[in-house]
């Protein structure tokens, strides 16, 4: 983050009189108040008075730099440069101007500017790694934080800062210690929390990523970027109540926030309140009628319903506000699959991977589209891509399974369950799966095994109870087999 220099009071030039003193004191003053227009009216007056006055120049562009009016605070440390070429402080904040305009190119050179004319300004030398690191030269902008640091141990932006670049090189390790620093030294530092928040949820400690986002709400009642990351994470804890409380306070604080009303639908949903998930999406759809995530995400919910033609129709407004929304393609596919229109789904299946070419999902559905067609080697194929991009994701184990039954891999098809079931132990249909791989070995008492266990988890699984009836018919328990199937 930039860090901008205060203005003063200093007295104006010889030629200037006694009123433009007074003004530009008393803009000081209101300006130290936050009162931004009171300031701004002081230092134009003075500035009338005595059109020489750098001084008021620049403490006008710091009223304009607070109000968000970069071009105008600009040109104020421009006039103020211009009669004094030697104001380092006018060159440090106006590279915050510049860096608040997205010029990071000028920002850059101001900051080089303030740095030639005093080397030992922590505060250059920090504003200057900011821009580094916005331009993506992280090690070039952490050897900038790290000589802020040394001249000026005890201030505590620059650990922040280099917290901050240090995580995005992958050295969360480092960033954890800067941060601790950062707030150790300024402990009602409130983005120091949220920054550690992120790395501790990077460690996958979401205990102390909620405990920071916690101090970080607690000093920042309004700080909705923390609310919303508390939000995710509770949801990564499968504590949806919790996210469902934290994405209410963000559109409670940002009424206009189609994002978080999308993210807000996602919590619903996962919490299984389809209704009130469309609600949130549908909010979100209307504050932003571009916002393909929210399309995409209602469009799951109605194909969760079996509202197929509804969703659709949302999956189509998602890919035209959005031609790369790689959710709509897959979600789409589905549909189509389930219709058995399969060169439609398997094109959409692979839009879907020209954007996302790590979704785990979509491999996975192209593998279980091949097997509904019976092409085996295509279906294997494609779980192996699957497994490559998360090899934990224990439903396509199970798919590849099939496939390998099929083929009459019956050794390939066992493990592939076993890892299934290692991976979910929930899992009915891999039981099922590997009860039919069991029974075709013979070993009818470890398919009854399998088949009772995929019944205990889903009483109603008609597959289980067809395939454990013929077990039982093999091991010629007649009527338990005729139990089975009526």
């Amino acid at each position: 983050m930039l860090m901008g220099k205060s203005g003063s009071a200093a007295p104006a030039p010889a030629n200037s009189n006694e009123s433009a003193l007074s003004l530009n004191s008393s803009g000081s003053v209101k300006y130290a108040k936050g009162d931004l227009d009171g300031a701004i009216a002081d230092y134009d007056k003075a500035i009338s008075l005595n059109p020489q006055y750098s001084k008021a120049y620049y403490n006008r562009g710091l009223a304009k730099y607070d109000q968000g009016s970069y071009a105008d605070a600009i040109a104020d440390y421009d006039k103020a440069i211009t009669l004094n070429p030697q104001y380092e402080d006018a060159y440090v904040n106006r590279g915050l101007a510049k860096d608040g305009a997205n010029d990071l190119d000028g920002a850059l050179a101001d900051d080089n500017a303030a740095i030639k004319l005093d080397a030992h300004d922590a505060y250059a030398f920090n504003n200057r790694g900011w821009v580094l690191y916005r331009k993506g030269n992280l090690d070039a902008a952490i050897a900038d934080y790290t000589i802020a640091i040394k001249l000026n141990v005890n201030m505590a932006q620059p650990y922040n800062d280099r917290g901050v670049a240090e995580r995005e090189k992958g050295d969360i390790a480092s960033a954890l210690t800067d941060y601790a620093r950062a707030i150790e030294l300024d402990p009602a530092d409130d983005q120091a929390y949220f920054n550690r928040a992120i790395a501790l949820d990077d460690k996958q400690d979401f205990s102390g990523a909620i405990a920071d986002y916690d101090k970080a709400i607690a000093i920042n009642p309004k700080y909705t970027e923390a609310y919303l990351n508390r939000a995710g994470v509770k949801s990564e804890k499968q504590d949806y109540d919790g996210a469902i409380e934290d994405y209410k306070k963000v559109v409670e604080l940002e009424p206009n926030n189609s994002s978080a009303y999308n993210e807000y639908g996602l919590a619903w949903y996962h919490k299984g309140e389809a209704n009130a998930a469309t609600i949130a999406f549908t909010k979100a759809i209307e504050i932003n009628p571009r916002n393909a995530d929210a399309y995409c995400n209602r469009g799951n919910v109605k194909r969760a319903l079996s509202k197929n033609d509804d969703a659709l129709s949302d999956y189509n407004a998602a890919i035209q506000a959005n031609p790369k929304c790689a959710g709509a393609y897959n979600g789409r596919a589905i549909i189509e699959q389930n219709r058995g229109t399969f060169a439609s789904a398997k094109a959409d299946y692979e839009k879907s991977l020209v954007f996302d070419e790590n979704a785990v999902e979509v491999y996975s559905n192209l593998s279980s589209l091949y097997e509904a067609q019976g092409n085996w080697t295509a279906a294997i194929t494609y779980a192996n891509r699957a497994i490559k991009v998360n090899p934990n994701f224990g439903q396509i184990y199970n798919n590849r399974g099939v496939a390998e039954f099929h083929q009459n891999n019956i050794e390939a098809a066992l493990k592939d369950y076993d890892r299934a079931l290692e991976l979910d132990p929930n899992d009915e249909h891999a039981y099922n799966n590997r009860g039919l791989a069991l029974q075709s070995k013979g070993d009818y008492e470890g398919a009854l095994s399998d088949y009772d266990l995929a019944i205990q988890i889903n009483p109603g699984f008609v597959p289980a109870q067809h395939n454990r009836a013929w077990a039982k018919w093999y091991e010629g328990d007649v009527m338990g087999a005729i139990s089975d199937l009526f």
